[in-house]
């Protein structure tokens, strides 16, 4: 089987050189690798060309991150494709277990990735807590969401790319890897690995004063936009795809927690649109909590505990209590990751045993 790899690049000069090389090293026979670069005004096509005698190298104007997916589908000849971050790296069996793992009627496999940070220091930490597979469908359609990693962790049937791809590029300049993600469930069966297979680097600070995990350059109403296309977009997919969905969708913990923020420290103009777009926001959010699968209800606890602190609380204890959800991202590992060692300008790739961004 062969499976195509596709780095999406736009200015990370001192990382693309890592993701290359970490497809290139994959222990299995048939692997295309294929850059597109988006744009980029830093030294990034001078290392990208270095692999010019390897790899497929596509140059295209900035559009944002739907432009590359949009190109990458139709640049593969691949049965699985992976959108490998060009921040992000693979193991080298990480191709080996998803082609070992694929069967017939699968949509997406997925697999955790070991978080590290900007300089590719494990934190000890693994994104995301919680893998859904067997039940990601009847999750999606009653929240809109289940649990997956970032884009770097999914590989997909080139079929089930066909049937979703091209997106809207306006909306997805960024977290395009939510479109695919998202609606793999209603077109087939959802895989999850064991086993780590790569490593997401995270680049804000653990003690940063940022409220957003991830690595968009944006802010809280760009991730409350984004959200809100998140559902709309989901909303659409189903009905296309006839998949019987609730009326409205709830919101995943994740998103719970992402409009708590949203309404505490977006601004007086935030908060009016929530409550303009959510007229019934409170119950829309303990009803979330309350019936999200799977949550225990000790986390449910301290989740509503965590909400209500952050929407209560005197703004500068509510702050203090929401970085307190940046902390606890991830699955601790027990047993922390061996750190890459650096070697010609670059890191060399380590076989580590036993999660939205750019643009």
């Amino acid at each position: 089987m062969r499976v195509s790899v596709v780095i999406d690049n736009y200015n990370y000069e001192q990382f693309i050189a890592q993701a290359i090389e970490s497809a290139l090293a994959q222990t299995h026979d048939d692997v295309e690798v294929i850059v597109i670069d988006d744009g980029s005004r830093d030294g990034s096509m001078e290392v990208v060309r270095r692999y010019a005698d390897r790899v497929r190298i596509h140059e295209k104007p900035n559009g944002g991150q739907a432009s590359a997916y949009n190109l990458g589908v139709t640049l593969v000849s691949g049965e699985l494709v992976m959108y490998l971050d060009a921040d992000d790296w693979l193991y080298p069996g990480a191709v080996a277990a998803l082609v070992a793992a694929w069967r017939p009627g699968v949509s997406k496999l997925q697999f955790r990735m070991d978080m590290v940070d900007d300089q590719g220091r494990p934190t000890g930490r693994r994104l995301p807590t919680d893998l859904h597979d067997r039940d990601a469908l009847e999750r999606v359609s009653r929240f809109g969401s289940y649990g997956s990693p970032p884009g770097s962790g999914n590989a997909y049937h080139v079929d089930y790319l066909r049937q979703v791809l091209p997106m809207d590029e306006g909306p997805w300049r960024i977290g395009a890897d939510s479109v695919p993600i998202l609606l793999a469930p209603a077109y087939g069966d959802i895989v999850s690995l064991a086993e780590p297979q790569g490593a997401y680097r995270v680049h804000r600070s653990a003690d940063d004063r940022s409220l957003i995990f991830n690595n968009s350059p944006t802010g809280l109403r760009s991730e409350y936009e984004r959200m809100q296309s998140a559902k709309v977009m989901v909303e659409a997919g189903l009905d296309r795809a006839g998949v019987a969905r609730q009326h409205p969708l709830l919101l995943a913990p994740w998103e719970v927690r992402t409009l708590v923020l949203c309404l505490r420290f977006g601004g007086d103009a935030l908060a009016q649109q929530i409550g303009r777009d959510h007229p019934r926001l409170w119950p829309l959010l303990l009803d979330s909590i309350r019936q999200w699968p799977s949550l225990s209800l000790a986390r449910k606890a301290v989740l509503g505990t965590w909400v209500l602190g952050v929407a209560f609380l005197p703004m500068s204890m509510a702050f203090e209590v929401a970085r307190l959800h940046r902390k606890r991202a991830g699955a601790l590992v027990r047993r922390r990751p061996a750190a890459p060692a650096v070697t010609a300008g670059h890191h060399a790739l380590i076989d580590t045993p036993s999660v939205t961004r750019r643009t």
